[in-house]
């Protein structure tokens, strides 16, 4: 790609696209979410009868992706390039796991209800790679700088005036 394709639709792996790509993946997720709650209800009869392990398995999948999608969400709406290069390397890093969480989770919802024991070898490395990408976000952001933003306030926006009746 040229340097003007960069300077007019920015690097391939800037904050913009970043913050895309979360509110692209969150927002999936929220469907998915809608999804398999419509398959619990339409599937497995709302999981009326079901024994009590594969529903706990269900529902706690079916919460899991829902958390998933506020994650990507919330990021996609508030993440900001760091500066330096090794910083922002650990950001991507931190995002591309958070990016991954809801497949994670989805694989979850639709084979652990039926393993032995309780099980959870899809949902339980997603929930610890969840706390730890959340964590590598904060401490990126913290390392990096927080961005000051002093509020700015319009003086003509917040005077009172005085209207004669």
């Amino acid at each position: 790609m040229s340097a003007v394709h960069y300077r007019l639709c920015g690097h391939p792996l800037s904050g913009s696209n970043m913050r895309r790509l979360h509110l692209t993946v969150g927002t999936a997720a929220l469907v998915g979410f809608i999804l398999t709650g419509q398959y619990m209800d339409r599937v497995h009869a709302h999981l009326e009868g079901m024994p009590d392990g594969p529903r706990l398995l269900y529902r706690s999948a079916h919460i899991y992706l829902l958390f998933a999608a506020l994650l990507n969400l919330l990021l996609g709406a508030y993440v900001a390039p760091v500066p330096g290069r090794a910083l922002r390397a650990a950001q991507w890093a931190a995002s591309a796991v958070l990016l991954a969480i809801p497949g994670l989770f989805t694989v979850a919802f639709f084979r652990e209800p039926w393993l032995a024991d309780l099980e959870r070898p899809w949902a339980r490395p997603a929930i610890y790679l969840s706390l730890a990408a959340v964590l590598m976000q904060g401490v990126v952001r913290y390392a990096g700088g927080m961005p000051s933003r002093a509020p700015t306030r319009d003086a003509s926006r917040n005077a009172l005036t005085e209207h004669s009746a």
